[in-house]
């Protein structure tokens, strides 16, 4: 936009520079001109004219006072009726075309603007109208998308599966409510920021290596079309829930190439299923105990049978019957053990990442609910396994229940550690010495359970398949204190060649966020492209450097500029201070529902979560942002995003128009406030706001952040301190 000489001057300074300038060129006129004519006198005239000056020199001066009052009136009705009405009329002119299509302009200047705003108001009525009718043909050209898109949205609505879309970048596109439902004990209650949200990043929430290592594989082997889903790739502990983590690859095309440029994450609940191991690992350890009662009978009946020194055919007979009735009850135990085994095998055969800690979780409750073996754990949080967890859960609680059986251990302490190596080590010790190396060498090579086809594992041939191995920790000779066993890390496959197409931490569905730009280049990001948290605060006070505290917080998510209702914070807050009288009339807030409600330094940090990757907006961000800034050092939390106020921005766009309140912005794009001086409808008003203000921003040749901020610090308003 080419910039013109006084271009960033108001009107007001326009005006006074113009009448100072007049009057000091009038009196210098009128000052050089007498003096001028003084000096050509010859020296009799000067001496008359020195003699007539007092009744001759108030004259022209009384004049000029004359001339300066008359431009004055007429420079300030030219300003009043004229000049200011027309930058108005621009101003509400692009308004107009730019954002609010059903404001008209009216005009306090002169007949011939009166005609002008007529004729504008004549071409909005024709624009609104044909704009009307665009708006129709588009609709209609939607219907059969939306078809789809409501198709969709009911289908994953049926799926027994939690759906994400992500980009390559790992930004979330697409969400089922089921798998928000899913994730949503990993992170808090929604009321503190939610964990899903469209253009948030999924690594909020899974754990970004083996996603990223899941891709990188992907991107691998799409490169010799070999690409395909990676099944069980993970499995999280979320609340109570144990989710299973499957990916998929998401392609596109684009000049003739094609390439992966996102995934599909599909969560399955496996809770149940196990549980049901547990039901059903319960049943078979009935069903050893059944066996094992059968033996002893038949035992019996054998001792009873020798013990006889005769024996008539017919008792003979008798017990030989007992004995094949037992055999035929044991053999039918050990088959239906061999078929639940065998059906279970066949759906757990698949190694999947776990983290350790959550392979200790799923020992832990094993053994407590088993065995009632006291437990205690260390491990590294951070380490991943690549392992069958059914087979090594089922393995080393055999080998406590052996332990509990034989030799009464009571207590477990069980560790996971690495060296960063491709094997991390489960240790688990007992403090009792009575344990001997011989009992847990045989443990190793006893059978877990037996296949229908013959096939058999032991713990020791289950270790070996994962590359591991078992080492006895003995405290003396023939006397063992516990066990080592060797399991594999999860990113251990070597990919040297590769480079990792997704950054270590880059900046309902919204598809085009597949071209979202990375966080590194926020400032050049289009307005349009950003994603914004709008919010506000309702205080006890207006001084938040003299004591006063947040009592609501509210907040709303702007996704690639769509408001998004469903992502947004209510939040009472407890100020721990009495809420005054004139601040209660003000947003209505009844202090005693505050009495039950979190403190600010319980809230802060799941907004602070919530504002992550975004650019905050508010109205008079000054004020908002120094209560937050004020509780840094209570919660260690930073809000350093970039922020956008509504009231700088509108100043910008215009700068002659008469307030810049909340509610005369509002009125003037024709926004309907509801739930005013309530945090989350002052925050929906900013948001709509914003999202009116970005096309007359860019009218005005401001497309980006940094264009943004640079313009909003040249705003008067931006000098208000708190």
């Amino acid at each position: 936009m080419q910039k013109h000489f006084g271009a960033s001057l108001s009107p007001a300074v326009k005006y006074w520079t113009f009448l100072i300038g007049t009057i000091v060129v009038v009196f210098s006129i009128i000052s050089v001109s007498i003096i001028a004519a003084y000096l050509n006198l010859s020296p009799e005239d000067q001496a008359i004219v020195a003699k007539l000056s007092d009744k001759l020199i108030p004259f022209p001066f009384l004049g000029s006072a004359m001339l300066i009052a008359f431009i004055y009136t007429m420079t300030s009705m030219l300003l009043r009726y004229y000049i200011v009405p027309v930058l108005r009329m621009a101003e509400q002119t692009r308004l107009i075309t730019a954002a609010n299509p059903d404001y008209r302009i009216t005009t306090k200047g002169g007949r011939e603007l009166a005609i002008l705003a007529d004729v504008i108001n004549e071409s909005a009525d024709t624009f609104q109208k044909l704009q009307r009718e665009v708006d129709d043909m588009i609709q209609q050209s939607n219907l059969a998308l939306k078809e789809e898109r409501n198709r969709l949205a009911a289908l994953m609505s049926e799926l027994p599966y939690g759906v994400i879309v992500c980009n390559k970048d790992g930004r979330i596109l697409l969400y089922s409510q089921l798998a928000q439902e899913m994730l949503q004990s990993a992170n808090g209650d929604r009321q503190n920021g939610g964990t899903i949200g469209l253009g948030r990043s999924i690594f909020g929430v899974l754990e970004r290596d083996p996603l990223v290592h899941a891709l990188e594989v992907m991107n691998h082997d799409f490169d010799l079309d070999q690409a395909k889903p990676a099944l069980g790739l993970m499995t999280k502990l979320c609340g109570a829930r144990f989710i299973r983590v499957n990916m998929a690859p998401v392609t596109s095309d684009e000049q003739e190439t094609r390439f992966i440029s996102g995934f599909v994450l599909s969560l399955e609940d496996i809770t149940g299923e196990i549980d049901a191991d547990s039901e059903r690992d319960k049943l078979l350890q009935g069903m050893v105990d059944a066996v094992q009662d059968s033996l002893g009978k038949m035992h019996q009946r054998v001792d009873l049978i020798c013990e006889m020194q005769t024996t008539k055919e017919d008792t003979c007979k008798y017990h030989r019957e007992s004995i094949a009735q037992v055999t035929s009850e044991l053999e039918e135990h050990l088959a239906l053990a061999r078929n639940l085994y065998s059906e279970h095998r066949l759906a757990y055969g698949n190694r999947e990442n776990v983290l350790a800690d959550t392979l200790m979780t799923l020992i832990t409750n094993n053994l407590d609910e088993r065995f009632a073996i006291q437990t205690e754990t260390s491990t590294n949080k951070t380490i991943w396994l690549k392992i069958d967890s059914y087979a090594i859960v089922q393995s080393v609680t055999n080998l406590a229940g052996f332990l509990k059986a034989e030799f009464d251990i009571a207590a477990i302490l069980l560790q996971i550690s690495s060296n960063d190596g491709p094997l991390a080590t489960l240790t688990l010790n007992w403090a009792d010495q009575s344990v001997t190396s011989e009992a847990l060498r045989d443990w190793q090579q006893t059978p877990l359970f037996m296949d229908s086809d013959g096939t058999s594992d032991s713990p020791q041939a289950i270790i070996a398949k994962h590359g591991g191995n078992i080492t006895i920790i003995e405290a003396e000779e023939a006397v063992c204190v516990g066990i080592n066993i060797t399991l594999p890390t999860a990113l251990d496959k070597e990919l040297a060649s590769l480079h990792s197409t997704v950054a270590p931490r880059p900046i309902s569905f919204e598809f085009d966020l597949f071209h979202q730009p990375g966080q590194d280049a926020l400032g050049k990001v289009p307005l349009r492209k950003l994603t914004y948290v709008a919010f506000d605060t309702e205080t006890t006070g207006l001084n938040p450097s003299e004591g006063d505290e947040i009592v609501q917080l509210g907040a709303v998510r702007i996704v690639n500029n769509r408001l998004l209702h469903n992502e947004c914070i209510d939040q009472l807050i407890n100020p721990q201070r009495p809420v005054p009288p004139s601040s209660v009339k003000i947003h209505g807030i009844d202090p005693t529902l505050l009495l039950s409600q979190p403190v600010i330094t319980q809230v802060l940090p799941g907004f602070h979560a919530f504002v992550a990757d975004s650019v905050m907006v508010a109205h008079n961000a000054a004020f908002d942002m120094r209560f937050l800034q004020l509780k840094e050092k209570a919660t260690g939390l930073h809000f350093d995003n970039p922020v956008l106020d509504t009231l700088l921005l509108s100043s910008v766009v215009h700068p002659n128009q008469e307030g810049h309140s909340l509610d005369a912005i509002a009125k003037r794009f024709n926004i309907t406030i509801v739930g005013r001086h309530t945090a989350l409808g002052d925050a929906l008003v900013t948001a709509e706001i914003l999202l009116k203000l970005i096309p007359l921003l860019e009218a005005q040749g401001i497309h980006n952040l940094e264009e943004a901020l640079r313009a909003s610090f040249k705003s008067p308003f931006v000098k208000i301190k708190y």
